[in-house]
């Protein structure tokens, strides 16, 4: 009994010191995670601030959590305020330039541990080493899929394309290059929603149609169109208007993911042309056929864009002829023969 009586106290004396250690720990923690990802800063910075996205990224989908509230101070910077197994944190995902165009992304946390997560600290488990390890894998995750969406697609050249008349209705805008996708994802559904409201029978993928492209300033204006079966008219005060492009000759590259690519299916584009002695005509605009795209599937390799550049043949000058040289010596040996000539029939003339 005495020695069950020892061990007890024992135990006991054993769990005041752990108890007494475990309070007076300092609980207030900092918890960061980098990775640097192999694509430049804006399309990371998409990528991360839709809310869409989400699901691919959050490495707590499988426990209880909660999105609570959603900061973003300023282009650099992603706060969420999020509520895991009634825990809730805020985590700071930092979006970051490198000087090779890559990104520098880190997700950091701060907080106070809780008794149980001190004791689960001191013994290898807990709050820590659980951040620590969804850290790692959300950044993993958007690592893997920016990366393989970026660097997985084809280009395809088919050549010289017959385009015949579109009747369209379209929506007129101006963005940035990288910031067409995201106006496709905004107003493409409203288009397609105008064209089921009014019941106005379509022919064909919607399309985009540039109007002006200023690659200094990396500013452009365009249309995003949906064709339709014929000529159709919208009202005066509508932000949708109707187009028509008539019948013209082009020459068509097909890209298979992210439309990034565009500029590299343009280059075979021109080189075509330049093989074929062809010109971009100024009588007709530049259409890039979205059949796949931002609204259609979330994998960015899996967008289909059809480029069309209208074009004509190289106008070629007629030759100038070259006026036949003359030779001096030549013309003033003629004139002194006709002086001579003039002059010996002079004097055989009978007086």
């Amino acid at each position: 009994m005495k020695i069950a009586k020892y061990i007890f106290l024992l135990i006991l004396l054993t769990i005041g010191t752990v108890s007494v250690f475990v309070a007076t720990k300092d609980g207030s923690y900092t918890i960061e995670r980098k990775k640097i990802i192999d694509v430049p800063k804006s399309i990371v910075y998409k990528y991360v601030t839709d809310k869409q996205n989400w699901d691919s990224i959050n490495p707590w989908k499988d426990e209880i959590w909660k999105i609570n509230k959603i900061e973003n101070p300023d282009e650099e910077t992603l706060i969420h305020n999020i509520t895991i197994n009634e825990i809730v944190n805020d985590l700071k995902l930092t979006i970051k330039d490198t000087l090779n165009k890559k990104t520098v992304l880190s997700w950091k946390t701060e907080g106070s541990l809780s008794f149980r997560d001190k004791f689960l600290s001191i013994i290898g488990r807990g709050v820590s080493n659980d951040f620590a390890d969804k850290f790692d894998e959300g950044l993993n995750s958007i690592n893997h899929t920016l990366t393989r969406e970026i660097n997985t697609y084809t280009i395809k050249l088919d050549g010289f394309i017959k385009r015949d008349t579109i009747f369209y209705i379209q929506k007129v805008m101006s963005a940035k290059a990288e910031e067409i996708p995201q106006k496709i994802k905004f107003y493409l559904p409203k288009l397609k929603e105008l064209i089921i409201t009014t019941n106005t029978p379509t022919k064909g993928a919607p399309f985009i149609v540039y109007h002006q492209k200023d690659t200094v300033n990396n500013l452009y204006k365009f249309s995003l169109a949906i064709p339709t079966a014929k000529k159709v008219y919208t009202s005066t005060d509508s932000e949708f208007y109707t187009g028509q492009i008539n019948p013209s000759s082009t020459v068509k590259a097909t890209l298979t993911g992210n439309y990034n690519h565009k500029k590299e299916a343009l280059s075979k584009i021109r080189e075509f042309m330049v093989k074929n002695n062809l010109e971009q005509s100024d009588n007709f605009k530049e259409i890039e056929v979205i059949s796949k795209n931002i609204t259609t599937d979330k994998s960015a390799s899996k967008w289909i864009t059809e480029i069309f550049v209208p074009v004509r043949p190289i106008k070629k000058e007629a030759p100038v002829e070259k006026a036949k040289s003359v030779n001096q010596d030549s013309i003033t040996e003629a004139i002194v023969k006709d002086i001579l000539n003039a002059d010996k029939n002079r004097k055989n003339k009978p007086q």
